[in-house]
């Protein structure tokens, strides 16, 4: 799978996680989280970034975005082994789902999650591309 598809992915995954993780602590603009979102309280910030779901273990889940996107980079560069970078896709693939089902099941907009759930979508396909060649 493409090397160009890899980054792209890890930049706008590293951007959306980013962009949530100010949401967590502040106010976003509205065009960052979706026209119905952002007439609810704080922007829809309230309601994506400050409930018990946006946290794992007491983290922000936008923080542990930017952690794996951060250490997915630096293993692309330093050429780590393809089947550890897939591993580390895992997680963030599982979450995404049920953060994704949740979004549905509760009829949310939210233009940053799904930047990131499909970033981790697309890194799961080209990292596991790399790692098990077909």
């Amino acid at each position: 799978m493409s090397t160009g598809l890899i980054w792209a992915a890890l930049i706008a995954g590293a951007c959306a996680s980013a962009a949530a993780l100010y949401g967590h602590y502040l106010v976003l603009p509205g065009w960052l989280t979706g026209p119905e979102i952002c007439q609810l309280e704080d922007g829809g910030c309230q309601v994506l970034f400050r409930t018990p779901r946006a946290r794992l273990l007491g983290v922000p889940n936008a923080a542990l975005g930017v952690v794996l996107y951060t250490v997915l980079a630096v293993g692309v560069v330093l050429n780590w082994p393809p089947l550890f970078l897939f591993a580390l896709t895992w997680p963030a693939l599982a979450m995404s789902i049920v953060l994704g089902y949740s979004l549905i099941s509760n009829r949310r907009q939210c233009r940053i999650c799904w930047t990131g759930h499909a970033a981790n979508l697309t890194l799961f396909i080209a990292l596991g591309t790399r790692a098990l060649p077909v």
